[in-house]
């Protein structure tokens, strides 16, 4: 099952995640989320946080008491950790994030380091940019010169092989603070095969 959360912050316009929130078996709006959420014109299945940036809370009122939790502005998780766990909790085994975007750099720094975690998301799509988790064979289909960087997300050494892009990273091995920016896609199906470890993959809005 695929589990997304919409999360506050900068998010992409409805079609460019359109055939993701299509796709989704639970939709859950993490606190602003149902903000973004309400702009695309769909309904969440869940709304949870804190509720402390939502825009407008009049939203929540067509929501039962069961499909809204929330959370006290004191607590030890963030509003978008607090969502994945329950996408978990309801039986999704894969995960993705859409918004999260500009604001506060902490805030960013808060969903990128949850690339590293065992249930990390698939992919976090921001205003600007796509993020992928890249693990195990790994295959997408991008534009000609799309700009690829790419940073371990593991605690194990990352040992890996490639095919399409313009700097190979076979027999590289790279260890958490290495990074591999501007890499460029020089045919429009690139492949990275992990040997060891994982990566989270960036690239730019609109080069898929």
């Amino acid at each position: 099952m695929l589990g997304i959360v919409v999360t506050g912050g900068l998010a992409p316009p409805r079609e460019e995640v359109r055939e993701e929130l299509e796709r989704a078996d639970i939709l859950i709006a993490a606190d602003s989320g149902l903000d973004t959420l309400s702009s695309y014109g769909y309904c969440p299945d869940f709304v949870v946080g804190d509720m402390d940036s939502l825009k407008d809370r009049g939203l929540l009122e067509s929501f039962d008491d069961k499909r809204v939790l929330v959370y006290p502005e004191d607590k030890d998780y963030t509003d978008t950790e607090l969502a994945i766990s329950t996408l978990y909790e309801k039986g999704c085994d894969s995960v993705s994030v859409i918004g999260g975007g500009g604001g506060r750099l902490d805030h960013l720094i808060a969903i990128y380091s949850l690339m590293f975690r065992d249930s990390a998301p698939l992919s976090w799509i921001t205003d600007k940019e796509k993020v992928f988790l890249v693990k195990g064979k790994f295959c997408i289909n991008l534009k000609v010169n799309t700009l690829v960087s790419l940073f371990p997300v593991s605690s194990e050494v990352c040992k890996m092989s490639s095919l399409g892009l313009k700097w190979s990273l076979d027999d590289l091995q790279w260890k958490p603070g290495d990074v591999g920016i501007s890499n460029v896609a020089m045919d429009e199906r690139v492949q990275i095969n992990m040997k060891s470890g994982k990566l989270a993959m960036i690239i730019p809005m609109d080069n898929e």
